[in-house]
């Protein structure tokens, strides 16, 4: 199951969640505000600061709306008409492994070992 990452008041968050909802995508929510645990795992994969949404699926984190909406159509739905997500350009917007493998060398620098938050 996916994990979305993300805040009540966020627009972009309500966007990426209408996106998994319309491709019939299984996920958990996690608020970010007030929730150490979250905090961490988001410091862990952006660095700081960090920025809302951020999809966790498998050992996969994106995050930047317009990243995740591409990664979702173009893994998940039919859409071919985003640019790959892997390679859009974005100021803040990126993808790592969970064990801090990212796609953009000077984040991969920064990047520690990223782990979800134990699940109750």
């Amino acid at each position: 199951m996916m994990t979305l990452y993300e805040a009540h008041d966020c627009w972009k968050c309500v966007e990426v969640r209408e996106e998994l909802d319309a491709l019939g995508i299984p996920y958990e929510m996690v608020q970010t505000r007030g929730n150490a645990d979250a905090k961490k795992v988001l410091l862990a994969a952006q660095g700081d600061p960090v920025t809302v949404p951020m999809l966790v699926d498998g050992t996969l984190a994106v995050w930047d709306r317009r990243r995740i909406l591409a990664y979702l159509q173009q893994t998940y739905g039919s859409s071919t008409d985003w640019d790959p997500w892997q390679e859009m350009s974005t100021i803040r917007g990126d993808s790592c492994t969970l064990d801090g493998t990212c796609t953009d060398a000077h984040q991969q620098a920064r990047v520690g070992a990223v782990e979800a938050p134990a699940r109750a």
